[in-house]
């Protein structure tokens, strides 16, 4: 499929009542994920993600509601990450209070996201007036304050995996466990139109099988008719689970040798878990010393605490592990709650290891930890997994030469690798093999949550096990995923349309 080619509708196509799907977000990219469908009546978005990217392109995206938000009936939330839920403060502030459906554990898990995505965002802004704006120049705002979480959290409605819940109107959907994060959940609606049944899978974002901590993706229950699925690694194979150890220990190898620091920019939920059982299982088993390790985020305490509070999620390897040990190493941990103990721990002398968030290197404290190391050629960064275009994250993962840190320009000098292996998202293969059992030959499919690259090999991909076809679309358009001849026993080979 030739580079940049988008899929999409053809116009002037015959549309019998049905379904209408609007992508709002994370449409050949990988972050901001958010779709509207209108069923029977019935306006539903499926989450509600913030965009991360260029500071200033990711204001104006974020700022901006892709349709009117105040009419929609509910929202139904796959999990906690702040790309697929930091625009919900958006969405209240911008008139919406419908249901949030979402399980338990990402009740939990978005409360803490959120929470630290309005401080961060004071206190970047806050850091950043200070050193770029002139007295009585206008000052930057946030996007949302500490002051707004309430009025979202009370729109929580939870759901276990496994019920089937009404939304109202004829439609219906249930959670299945999506194996990404805790609480993390793809979601299946369905509905009836004209006296035939109907149904969609959302898949969120599809974890990876044979992981510490969670349980693998539970199977998809039948072939769906419409789907929507990420495609993150589309085109792209992790390699072994088994491999990932072996990296981490390498690098935390290197930076003992040279008494120096490794950084991680990672996920304050999930990610940072994946990593400190790493490095716990380590020490345990004598492959490393106990040097020094910061979690460096107000979302690490917290974040321990949900995981301990929801061990249902846990799968039964590291259920039979507690209370044998100390799974994520906790005992040694330093968390730094406050900006004051962030600050310590740029003078702790010899190696030790940093993580902080955010993945993205656009905000957070992870940014005052590159200050400190991108010039120190024994320093080391490693990032664990994709990081989305025109970031600062993405620039230093490419090698590029020169990088701006806050308002100054820093030489890279450090060192820098990547672990895709701990990402938290399947491969192609690993997504092929979750999708499977819900592909047939009338099931539609549209690949979002991927570049361009990505999203179109996955396309190609999914045409080849048989669908009837796939579709890569494009931000802010829309399909009427109406009852399509190949759904009325019709169906000839998959096809993949072009605009």
């Amino acid at each position: 499929m030739p580079q940049g080619m988008a899929v999409a509708w053809l116009a002037g196509r015959h549309y019998l009542p049905g379904m209408r799907i609007q992508f709002c977000g994370a449409d050949r990219t990988v972050t901001g994920s958010s779709h509207l469908l209108e069923i029977n009546g019935l306006r539903l978005f499926l989450d509600m993600g913030m965009y991360q990217g260029a500071r200033d392109e990711a204001d104006r995206i974020n700022r901006y509601l892709p349709a009117d938000v105040r009419s929609a009936d509910a929202i139904v939330l796959s999990h906690g990450h702040l790309d697929h839920c930091g625009k919900l403060p958006v969405a209240a502030r911008g008139g919406f209070r419908g249901p949030i459906y979402c399980t338990p554990a990402t009740a939990e898990v978005a409360r803490i996201v959120l929470n630290d995505s309005a401080k961060i965002q004071q206190e970047d802004l806050d850091h950043l007036n200070r050193r770029t704006r002139a007295p009585g120049q206008d000052q930057l705002a946030p996007l949302y304050g500490p002051a707004d979480i309430p009025n979202v959290l009370k729109l929580f409605r939870h759901v276990p995996y496994g019920q089937r819940t009404d939304l109202g109107k004829g439609v219906w959907f249930t959670f299945f466990d999506a194996g990404h994060i805790l609480g993390s959940a793809y979601i299946v609606l369905e509905w009836s139109e004209s006296g035939t049944s109907r149904n969609l899978l959302f898949t969120g974002d599809v974890g990876r099988y044979d992981t510490p901590i969670l349980r693998d993706p539970a199977p998809p229950p039948f072939a769906v008719e419409q789907l929507i699925t990420e495609s993150t690694y589309g085109n792209t194979s992790h390699g072994p689970i088994a491999d990932v150890g072996p990296q981490l220990l390498d690098a935390v190898k290197s930076v003992i040798a040279r008494g120096s620091r490794l950084i991680v920019p990672s996920f304050a939920i999930g990610r940072t878990q994946t990593i400190l059982w790493y490095l716990q299982k380590f020490i345990h088993e004598n492959q490393m010393p106990a040097i020094p390790i910061f979690v460096d985020s107000p979302m690490g305490v917290e974040a321990s605490k949900v995981y301990s509070q929801f061990r249902d999620n846990y799968d039964d390897t590291t259920n039979a592990m507690i209370g044998k040990s100390d799974l994520f190493g906790l005992a040694r941990v330093t968390f730094a709650s406050s900006m004051q103990e962030s600050k310590q721990i740029n003078f702790q002398r010899g190696a030790c290891v940093v993580i902080a968030s955010s993945p993205t290197c656009e905000f957070g404290r992870v940014l005052h930890h590159l200050e400190r190391s991108v010039e120190r050629p024994d320093d080391l960064i490693v990032f664990c997994g994709y990081i989305p275009p025109n970031t600062l994250g993405r620039r230093l993962q490419d090698g590029e030469k020169r990088v701006r840190i806050y308002d100054q320009w820093y030489d890279l000098k450090c060192q820098v690798r990547t672990i895709h292996g701990l990402s938290a998202h399947a491969d192609a293969e690993e997504l092929m093999r979750f999708l499977k059992p819900a592909l047939g030959p009338k099931t539609e499919a549209y690949v979002v949550h991927g570049e361009v690259p990505q999203a179109e090999a996955f396309a190609a991909r999914l045409v080849g096990a048989g669908v009837a076809r796939a579709t890569v679309p494009a931000m802010e358009s829309s399909v009427d995923a109406y009852i399509a001849p190949a759904l009325q026993g019709k169906s000839g080979p998959g096809r993949i349309d072009q605009e």
